[in-house]
């Protein structure tokens, strides 16, 4: 990683999460789900994945529990470790039950363990390029990696409408989301 990048993604994050604490916005997360199930085609019967928010995040739970009664499967992710894949667990209703090896709110190491066809991802950042900044710790970026070299899967950045940013910086591991869904919009973002 450049040393110019990592210093404007640290900046960049810093701010963006110092601003993302001071939303309160009542609604926000039932009206991001109602985008997402107007803007995207999600099928019964696939598995979603979700995350138990923290920190400001904006909650994927009111989209977990209306895909579920649309027939799909849910799941959270789980991690054992600093630099180790993340591991996409049964959450039936998105309730995170347990945490997990970084004590991140997550399902019993024990549940049943799914690859996502399509994954909500929290995000500190995003911009209308596709381009998310996370947290720094690249878990998703590696499972998007992962997940994507066996298959077609949709990543949907989920956040604040007041997240966006002009441009994230970039490097060339940095995955792209297909979609971002806010509690204003639903963003298509064309390949």
């Amino acid at each position: 990683m450049s040393a110019t990048v990592a210093a404007a993604k640290r900046a960049l994050r810093r701010r963006a999460l110092a601003q993302r604490r001071l939303l309160d916005i009542p609604g926000a997360a039932g009206a991001a789900a109602a985008h997402l199930l107007q803007a995207v085609d999600i099928a019964p019967g696939v598995t979603v994945a979700g995350y138990a928010a923290m920190r400001g995040e904006l909650d994927p739970r009111p989209a977990l529990v209306a895909l579920e009664a649309r027939g799909c499967r849910t799941v959270l992710p789980y991690t054992t470790g600093k630099g180790e894949p993340l591991r996409f667990l049964e959450a039936p209703g998105g309730v995170a039950g347990s945490t997990d090896a970084l004590g991140i709110a997550a399902p019993p190491g024990s549940a049943t363990e799914f690859d996502p066809d399509l994954l909500l991802v929290p995000l500190a950042a995003f911009d209308r390029q596709g381009y998310r900044l996370g947290y720094g710790g690249g878990f998703y970026d590696a499972a998007l990696a992962r997940l994507r070299a066996g298959r077609t899967i949709t990543a949907v950045g989920w956040a604040f409408a007041a997240q966006e940013v002009e441009a994230v910086p970039t490097e060339p591991h940095d995955a792209r989301l297909d979609w971002i869904v806010t509690e204003r919009e639903a963003i298509y973002i064309s390949a």
